[in-house]
């Protein structure tokens, strides 16, 4: 590691601000079909953390969806639709627990009425 770099980051650049928000998100693998449910535990402009029951590979792309959980500017919530792919990967300690994954987004939008 050279003295520009940082964990990863080059000087200047720095990790995101994370927000512990704890709900429900859907994601499914890119170009599947079927969602599964898992539980968001924070989230930043470029990236989401959220437990699942089973892990995705490092790399593999994913599609993330969740309510926008309060009105925006006197609009209604919606849902945000997020595509990625999976950084970090990690086991959970206790079998009672579910698999962390962090993923990095990619693109994002926000469709206001949707309902799922």
């Amino acid at each position: 590691m050279n003295k520009r770099s940082v964990n990863g980051l080059e000087n200047g650049m720095r990790r995101a601000r994370r927000f512990a928000i704890e709900m429900p998100l859907r994601y499914r693998r890119s170009g599947e079909t079927g969602w599964f449910e898992g539980q968001m535990e924070n989230i930043s402009r470029s990236g989401v953390l959220f437990r699942a029951r089973e892990l995705m590979a490092v790399s593999a792309l994913v599609e993330m969806c969740f309510a926008l959980p309060v009105e925006m500017r006197g609009e209604g919530c919606g849902q945000v639709f997020c595509q990625g792919w999976i950084v970090r990967s990690v086991a959970p300690p206790a079998r009672s627990e579910h698999p962390a994954m962090a993923a990095m987004i990619l693109d994002c939008r926000v469709v206001r009425g949707a309902s799922g």
